[in-house]
């Protein structure tokens, strides 16, 4: 979803607080700001990947289904002029039918925010490396979006953040999640806990942005010590990446992304992605945009051949409320597969 503007410069400045388009100010005293907001998201599918095999289920068919609708709070107290706390909490809900399933847990979070030392973030969410580089290509509201991170590896849950204040534009991020080794069997493997880290820098001058970032996604499979929340990435460790994106006009920006999975597990599947290359572009048309990524994608599998997943899509605004319409193309092909062309209508509203 557009959690970025035309230039990605949402992750300059507050790590974490990403872009919410509607918010109501339910409390404001004494220094202390409390938001609620929200989505209401439907979407009907129909296409798509559609595994042939004997047995297998059906899923290409169209569907009506809740799109990833959420409620949170947001608060911020502020201490002094530069100095203030703030918190969040999300949650995500099944909204297209009566049900009784739980609520999931979103990015859920606590930190303390000063222009002239930075910001620290603890608790649940988006990686650092995920901020600046992976969520540049993130504007679809379906299937769209490919990434080595998706914001959760090596992050969302347990983890501790620090961004720096900007400095002519230059800014770094770092994080550590902390792996308990708890509740494994004492003797049976290495019992004692651990960390996996992450780190960015990002760039803004005038209409461009440039970003770095590495993921190091620990892979802890022959130890004790777990994950909790974002797991690591299961093809491998250490994750790098590079993302830029210039804002050519007004209303029209193109970005450019390339990560590469630098150790590969043994265990890890010929289709893991080992390295991927990504183009795409956003114009404003006064009442919405117009997005489209194309991807090129190699495989840790030397016998798997390297294909060219794209996207594309429109979106109407009308405030509060936006219609869309999107396509994806998997570019998967095997035995026993139908690569159909992934289909996708909705209507957003946002609170």
């Amino acid at each position: 979803m557009f959690k970025k503007t035309l230039l990605a410069t949402s992750v300059v400045g507050a790590l974490a607080v990403s872009a919410i388009s509607q918010a109501a100010t339910v409390y404001d005293q004494d220094g202390t700001k409390v938001d609620v907001y929200g989505r209401i998201n439907y979407m009907v599918t129909s296409g798509g990947y559609q595994d042939l095999s004997p047995g297998a289920e059906k899923v290409s068919g169209s569907e009506f289904q809740n799109n990833k609708s959420r409620f949170g709070f947001r608060a911020n107290h502020e201490l002094s002029s530069d100095l203030s706390v703030f918190a969040r909490m999300e949650f995500r809900f099944n909204a297209d039918a009566q049900n009784t399933s739980p609520m999931t847990i979103r990015n859920s979070f606590l930190g303390l925010r000063s222009q002239q030392l930075g910001t620290v973030t603890i608790g649940n969410f988006d990686s650092v490396y995920f901020q600046a580089i992976s969520s540049l290509f993130d504007v679809y509201e379906n299937e769209g979006f490919i990434g080595l991170d998706s914001g959760s590896v090596g992050s969302r849950g347990d983890t501790l953040a620090y961004s720096s204040p900007v400095f002519n534009g230059l800014q770094g991020h770092v994080q550590v999640k902390h792996l308990s080794g708890n509740d494994a069997v004492i003797g049976a493997q290495d019992n004692s806990s651990t960390t996996s880290a992450a780190a960015a820098l990002s760039y803004t001058w005038n209409d461009l942005y440039l970003a770095a970032g590495y993921n190091q996604s620990k892979d802890v499979s022959d130890r004790g010590a777990s994950y909790d929340g974002g797991l690591n990435n299961t093809a491998g460790e250490d994750i790098w990446g590079v993302a830029a994106q210039y804002e050519f006009l007004p209303n029209f920006s193109a970005r450019i992304r390339y990560e590469e999975l630098g150790s590969v597990n043994d265990d890890a599947s010929d289709r893991a992605i080992k390295e991927l290359f990504s183009l795409g572009a956003t114009f404003n048309y006064g009442q919405g945009n117009i997005y489209a990524d194309v991807y090129d994608i190699s495989y840790v599998g030397e016998g798997v051949s390297r294909n060219n997943p794209w996207a594309a899509g429109v979106d109407y605004r009308f405030m509060p409320m936006r219609i869309y319409a999107e396509i994806f193309d998997a570019d998967i092909s095997g035995e026993n597969i139908d690569d159909s062309l992934l289909y996708t209508v909705g209507i957003r509203y946002d609170f």
